[in-house]
C-alpha cells in the first residue's frame, strides 16, 4: 500500500489518503483516519476502480464507512484524480446506478464538486459519469483550491447561523428588558399605593 500526501476535510480533519495496486489492473484507494492503523475501522472512504486499456480509471464503487458528507469522498476523490494524472491515464468514468436513486442528488453534487461530466438517464434515477484529464494543469489547479472552497463555505455557513443565534438573543435581551421595565412601574405603583 502506497500512502499519498496527507489531505484535509471541509471540517479541517487531517486525514490520509493510500492506494493500494490490486490484480487485474484493479486499484483501490483508501482514506483513513490515522496513518499509522491498518485495520478495517481505520477507513473512513473507500474508491474501486479498475484501469481500462492502460488509459482510463472506472470507478466501480465507493463506499463511505466514515459517514457521508464529511468530506472523505472528496479526499478519496481528489487521490484518485492526482493518482491518475500521474499515471498518464486520459479520463475516469463511472456509472450512477439506479440502486443509489435515492441518493442521486448527492452523487450529482459530488461529481460536479469534482469537476466530473455527468450525463443522466431520461428518468434521472441513473446516468454515466466523465471527467477529461487531459487538462491537467486545470485540473491540478481545482484539485488544490476546492478543498478551501469547501472550508470557506462551511464556514460561512456556520457565520451565518452564529449571527442569526445572536440576533434571536438580542431579540431575547430586549424583549427581557422591556419586561423589567414595565415590572418597575408595577413596583413602584404597588408601593405608591399599597
Amino acid at each position: 500500500m502506497e500512502a499519498m500526501n496527507e489531505d484535509f476535510t471541509k471540517y479541517g480533519e487531517v486525514v490520509y489518503p493510500y492506494y493500494l495496486e490490486r490484480e487485474d489492473e484493479r486499484g483501490t484507494i483508501y482514506v483513513r483516519q490515522s496513518p499509522l492503523q491498518d485495520s478495517p475501522a481505520n477507513n473512513l472512504c473507500i474508491i474501486y476502480f479498475e484501469v481500462k486499456e492502460k488509459c482510463s480509471v472506472y470507478i466501480h464503487d465507493i463506499k463511505s464507512p466514515g459517514g457521508v458528507n464529511k468530506g472523505y469522498g472528496s479526499v478519496a476523490m481528489r487521490a484518485l484524480i492526482t493518482h491518475s494524472i500521474n499515471k498518464g491515464y486520459l479520463g475516469i468514468t463511472g456509472c450512477l446506478s439506479h440502486f443509489d436513486s435515492d441518493h442521486i442528488s448527492r452523487l450529482i453534487s459530488f461529481y460536479e464538486k469534482n469537476s466530473f461530466d455527468i450525463k443522466l438517464s431520461p428518468t434521472e434515477d441513473s446516468g454515466k459519469i466523465r471527467l477529461d484529464l487531459t487538462n491537467q494543469n486545470e485540473l491540478l489547479k481545482n484539485l488544490t483550491t476546492i478543498p478551501f472552497q469547501e472550508r470557506i463555505t462551511l464556514l460561512e455557513k456556520e457565520l451565518e447561523e452564529q449571527q442569526q443565534k445572536e440576533k434571536k438573543l438580542q431579540e431575547k435581551i430586549a424583549s427581557l428588558e422591556h419586561n423589567i421595565a414595565n415590572e418597575n412601574k408595577v413596583v413602584k405603583f404597588l408601593k405608591k399605593y399599597v
